[in-house]
C-alpha cells in the first residue's frame, strides 16, 4: 500500500512539488530559529518565529490533506467499488502526506550536507573561512518529527473526509 501511496503522489506531480518545497522551506526556517533560539542570538523572537512556523505547518498540512481527498473523489470512489476498505483508503492518503513531509526533510538534510561539505573543502584550500553553523542536525531532526506529528491531525481530516465518499459517484458520470 506505501508503494502505491508513493506512486499516487508522483502522479499529482504539481501539487507534489509545491508542498514539498514549502514542506522543505518550513523544516529548515523552523529548525533555523530552534537553533538561534537555543543559542540565545535572537532570544523571544527566534521562538515566536517556530511557533509561527508550526501553526502555518499546521495549516498547510490540512489543506494538504483537504486538497488530496477532495481532487481524488473519484479516485477513492473507484477504489471502494473494487473493494478498498476506508483503512487501504486513509493509508493511501496518510502515506501520500508522510511521503511528501519526508522528502522535504531529506532535502534540508541533504542541503546542510552539501553546505558542510562546500565549507570543509574550501578550507582545505587554505581559504580560511570560518564555518557558519547554519544548523545543526539536532533541531532539524526535532522538526521533522513535530512536522510528522502534526500530520496526524490531517490523517484525521483526511479519514473523515474518505468516510464521506460513496462508491457510486465513480458511477455518476460513466454515462457522460
Amino acid at each position: 500500500m506505501w508503494r502505491k501511496a508513493i506512486l499516487l503522489s508522483l502522479r499529482e506531480k504539481r501539487v507534489f512539488v509545491v508542498f514539498t518545497l514549502i514542506y522543505t522551506t518550513l523544516i529548515f526556517l523552523t529548525s533555523f530559529f530552534i537553533h538561534l533560539g537555543i543559542d540565545g542570538t535572537f532570544g523571544e523572537l527566534a521562538w515566536n518565529f517556530v511557533l509561527i512556523f508550526f501553526g502555518t505547518s499546521l495549516f498547510l498540512s490540512l489543506l494538504y490533506a483537504w486538497i488530496l481527498v477532495s481532487r481524488k473523489r473519484r479516485v477513492w470512489a473507484t477504489f471502494k467499488c473494487i473493494g478498498y476498505t476506508n483503512k487501504n483508503i486513509l493509508v493511501l492518503v496518510s502515506g501520500m502526506i508522510l511521503f511528501t513531509t519526508l522528502v522535504g526533510f531529506f532535502i534540508v538534510i541533504e542541503a546542510l550536507f552539501h553546505y558542510a561539505a562546500i565549507v570543509a573543502y574550501i578550507n582545505q584550500t587554505g581559504a580560511n573561512i570560518t564555518p557558519l553553523i547554519l544548523v545543526d542536525l539536532v533541531p532539524v531532526v526535532f522538526t521533522s518529527l513535530i512536522f510528522i506529528g502534526v500530520q496526524i491531525i490531517a490523517f484525521i481530516l483526511a479519514y473523515r473526509k474518505v468516510l464521506k465518499v460513496r462508491p457510486i459517484i465513480a458511477l455518476k458520470k460513466v454515462s457522460e
